[in-house]
């Protein structure tokens, strides 16, 4: 999570800015560099950051007892601003996370199952209709 080579194997390489109130990122992408503020950092816990057109990011990676031993749990958060903008977003920036957090996870050596980008925009376009209709429930009820 905290080391620029290892990132670039399933995200992006990084640049951190001097070390100050606010610590400076900027992640190097194909045509772009996605800059923002490193929140909160933990070597082998957590990075918590926020990215300018992104919002606030954070993964964790915890270790949990599970059926077959000691297992790895990666949790992964983005905010947006409010619900319309969350629901928006879903179908687009979705299916580019779970692909970079599929590859994270094989970083860590946990074998998870291809998904064709058909496949994730299906799931996340679904997942923007459910929260879309669980909303207009949720207002119909009140």
């Amino acid at each position: 999570l905290t080391d620029s080579d290892s990132v670039r194997t399933w995200f992006a390489p990084f640049r951190l800015g001097e070390d100050g109130e606010t610590r400076t990122i900027s992640f190097e992408l194909d045509d772009i560099d996605l800059s923002g503020s490193v929140l909160s950092c933990e070597d082998f816990d957590h990075v918590l950051l926020e990215l300018v057109d992104f919002g606030v990011l954070g993964i964790r990676v915890m270790p949990v007892e599970g059926a077959a031993g000691q297992e790895t749990l990666l949790v992964f958060t983005h905010t947006a601003p409010d619900v319309e903008t969350a629901r928006s977003q879903a179908a687009e920036v979705g299916p580019m996370w779970d692909t970079h957090l599929r590859l994270f996870a094989r970083t860590l050596g946990i074998d998870i199952a291809e998904a064709t980008e058909p496949e994730l925009v299906a799931t996340y376009s679904d997942l923007d209709l459910e929260i879309a209709e669980t909303a207009d429930d949720a207002e119909d009820d009140a």
